[in-house]
């Protein structure tokens, strides 16, 4: 399976369960097609760099996805049909992303083993205080 990511702008001015409801449906779309979610994340309210029919911001959103044929097209479909999506960008990871994310996980569940291992403390051995130690230590002094 080839490991895809969507970033899509949409219009600003929709109401959040308008946004909601258009970002579940591309994650819709994925399913329907035999793809399996990876990661959601919603960049959220940005300035664009130009304007984009008329309008100055954008609500970014981008999905991580595991597909096979032709998913991206589906999903290009469904933007297409959609007059809400300002723009969008679907492409396949090469081998160096593939290979980037699988470190930055192994890396991960390392550092999760890791905290959940309990710190074993060495104790130090304790020394008793007697008349003669506390002689040296004022002759020092």
């Amino acid at each position: 399976m080839a490991i895809y990511e969507t970033v899509v702008i949409l219009n600003s001015l929709l109401p959040p369960k308008e946004l909601d409801d258009i970002i579940e449906r591309a994650q819709e779309v994925i399913k329907e097609n035999g793809g399996t979610i990876r990661s959601v994340d919603k960049w959220g309210k940005r300035r664009l760099a130009y304007e984009i029919q008329k309008k100055q911001y954008g609500f970014y959103f981008a999905i991580e996805f595991e597909g096979e044929g032709n998913l991206p097209l589906a999903l290009q479909s469904e933007y297409n049909f959609n007059d809400n999506v300002l723009r969008y960008l679907t492409y396949a990871y090469d081998k160096h992303k593939i290979k980037s994310v699988a470190l930055k996980q192994a890396k991960a569940e390392a550092l999760e083993a890791a905290a959940e291992e309990p710190v074993k403390v060495a104790e130090e051995p304790v020394v008793e205080a007697t008349p003669e130690s506390d002689q040296k230590e004022q002759e020092e002094a």
